[in-house]
C-alpha cells in the first residue's frame, strides 16, 4: 500500500512538472512575438491599418489633429503615429527623445511645445544673440545642411522647411533618420497647425494646447483692440532695401503680421502678391498711411530708414511727411512661427498708441 502511495504521488508530481513546463513555454512563446514591423513605404497610397490595440477612438485633440491633412488618423494618439507627407508615409514608433530642426521657424515652434530635455540641436540663427528663443536655444550644438553634422548628433527626428536639398533629405533617410518636412504657413490658422503637427510628432500635444491657448487669447486682445477703435485703420506697408525696394504683398507673412495688427496692407491693396521688389515710382503711387522697415539694424536696417526719411524726392508720401516710418522688430516681422503675433502687437501700438496690452504678455 505504502509503494502504491508513493508511486501516486510520483506520477502528480511528474505531470504537475509537465504541466507548469508547457505554460511556462507558451508564456516564454508570447513573450517573443513581435508586431510586424511597418513598411518605410507602403507600394499603394492607402495606409496601412495600425494594429487595434493603438488606435485611440476618442481624444480631445481630435478637432485640432483633423485640421492637419498630414496626419493620418487624427483619432490615434498612442504610438506608433502615422504622417503623409510628399506622398510618402513617415511611421514615429515611439515618443523621440533626440529632436533637431534645420530651420529657423520650426525651432521657434519647438521650443513653445518642449525644451532641452528633447532638443540636441538649434540651427545658428536660434542661437543669435536677437533670436526670439536665443535664452532656450543657446549652449545647444549647432546644426547644420551637411549630412555629416546631421547624422553625427544622432536624432531620432528632424524638421525641415521645404527648402531643405533634396540630397539631404535623402542621406538622412537612408540613415535611418526620420524627416519630417513641411513648408510653414504664414496665416494664424497655419500656425496653429504647424505646432500641432510638430506636437504630434515629437508627443507634445498637451504642452501645445496650453500654447495654443496663449495663441488664442492674444489673437483675441488684438482683435478686440482694432473692433474698438475702426476710425484708426491706416494702410500699412512693410518695407525692406536690397538693391532694390523689398515689400510684400498678399500671402505674405508680413500681410498676415499687418492684417492682425489691425492695419490695411498697403501692398495688397496695389494688387501685389508675396514678397517682390517695387521701384521709386510704385512706392510713391501706393502713399501708405504708415511705413514699417522689416529691415534689421545688423543688416542695414537703421542706414535704410535715413535714406528714405531724407529723400526728398519721397517727401509726398502720407508716412515720410507725417513721420510714421518705423524701423521694427524684424525676428517679429519675417520669422515662420507664432511669434509673428509679436509683430503684430508692435504695430499695433503704432496704430493706436497703446503703450501696453493687459493681458497680453510674452511668449
Amino acid at each position: 500500500m505504502k509503494i502504491t502511495k508513493l508511486l501516486m504521488s510520483a506520477l502528480i508530481i511528474i505531470l504537475f512538472a509537465c504541466g507548469g513546463g508547457n505554460e511556462k513555454n507558451q508564456t516564454s512563446q508570447i513573450t517573443k512575438l513581435q508586431p510586424t514591423p511597418l513598411p518605410a513605404e507602403p507600394a499603394s497610397k492607402a495606409m496601412p491599418a495600425l494594429p487595434a490595440s493603438t488606435v485611440t477612438p476618442v481624444n480631445r485633440f481630435e478637432d485640432e489633429l483633423s485640421k492637419i491633412s498630414y496626419i493620418s488618423d487624427p483619432k490615434n494618439i498612442s504610438w506608433p503615429r502615422v504622417l503623409e507627407i510628399n506622398n510618402k508615409y513617415i511611421y514615429i514608433e515611439e515618443k523621440p527623445d533626440r529632436v533637431a530642426t534645420i530651420s529657423l521657424g520650426h525651432d521657434e515652434i519647438l521650443f513653445g511645445i518642449t525644451d532641452k530635455s528633447q532638443i540636441i540641436a538649434t540651427t545658428s540663427f536660434a542661437q543669435d544673440s536677437n533670436s526670439n528663443i536665443y535664452s532656450k536655444a543657446e549652449g545647444l550644438p549647432i546644426i547644420s545642411s551637411d549630412p555629416e553634422n546631421v547624422i553625427a548628433l544622432n536624432p531620432d527626428i528632424v524638421f525641415a522647411d521645404s527648402y531643405a536639398s533634396v540630397d539631404l533629405i535623402d542621406a538622412l533617410e537612408d540613415f535611418g533618420i526620420i524627416v519630417v518636412q513641411t513648408q510653414l504657413g504664414n496665416s494664424i490658422e497655419d500656425r496653429y497647425n504647424d505646432l500641432w503637427l510638430m506636437a504630434y510628432a515629437t508627443g507634445n500635444l498637451d504642452n501645445a494646447e496650453i500654447l495654443a491657448g496663449d495663441i488664442e487669447n492674444k489673437v483675441n486682445i488684438l482683435t478686440s483692440v482694432s473692433n474698438e477703435d475702426k476710425k484708426s485703420i491706416k494702410t500699412v506697408l512693410a518695407l525692406s532695401w536690397w538693391d532694390a525696394y523689398w515689400t510684400a504683398g498678399d500671402g505674405s507673412t508680413e500681410d498676415s503680421v499687418i492684417t492682425l495688427g489691425g492695419g490695411i496692407n498697403a501692398a495688397s491693396e496695389a494688387g501685389i502678391q508675396s514678397n517682390t521688389t517695387i521701384d521709386k515710382e510704385q512706392l510713391m503711387s501706393i502713399n501708405p498711411d504708415i511705413i514699417v522697415i522689416t529691415q534689421s539694424p545688423e543688416w542695414g536696417g537703421e542706414d535704410f530708414y535715413q535714406q528714405l526719411i531724407s529723400d526728398t524726392s519721397l517727401g509726398s508720401i502720407n508716412a515720410i511727411n507725417n513721420s510714421e516710418v518705423y524701423l521694427v522688430n524684424s525676428n517679429w516681422w519675417t520669422t515662420l512661427s507664432y511669434w509673428n503675433i509679436k509683430g503684430s502687437q508692435e504695430l499695433a501700438k503704432i496704430i493706436y498708441g497703446e503703450d501696453s496690452f493687459e493681458g497680453f504678455g510674452d511668449f
